[in-house]
């Protein structure tokens, strides 16, 4: 299995859905010491200058990925910087009944060595980034 996908529907059209998951990554986004690079120093994540950077306290940031395709509100592809490896992250925005289905595919896990690899096809971290982001429509 090269890739891994998660999904989740949120009660919004693709724009407003587009919109909160990257210019408010940083309201959803939850903090954590599994969630990022640098907890010590982490202090926000934001989509800025082309990259997904992990912002730190000092002033400082590291840049987790380097967006390929920005297409609002349809979608959004970034290719990871931090594994080594190929790995492209893909979300989609596809209006749906309801609201929007958000589908994030991450691809090229056979270029990572297998037990990261292992980590990313059980589908933990991403199930739990995009419940995250449905958060924030819950009352």
């Amino acid at each position: 299995m090269n890739s891994v996908r998660a999904s989740v529907t949120v009660p919004v059209d693709p724009d407003t859905a587009f919109r909160v998951f990257t210019d408010e990554i940083d309201a959803w986004y939850v903090r954590g010491r599994h969630s990022w690079v640098d907890p010590a120093r982490a202090v926000g994540i934001r989509f800025e200058d082309g990259y997904l950077r992990e912002l730190w306290s000092d002033g400082g940031h590291v840049d987790t990925g380097r967006v390929i395709a920005w297409e609002p509100p349809r979608r959004l592809v970034w290719a990871d910087l931090l594994n080594d490896g190929e790995m492209e992250i893909e979300v989609a925005f596809s209006p749906v009944e309801g609201g929007t289905e958000v589908l994030l595919e991450h691809r090229g896990l056979d270029t990572l060595p297998p037990d990261v690899a292992g980590r990313i096809r059980r589908g933990y971290s991403w199930n739990i980034a995009l419940g995250w982001f449905a958060d924030q429509w819950k009352g």
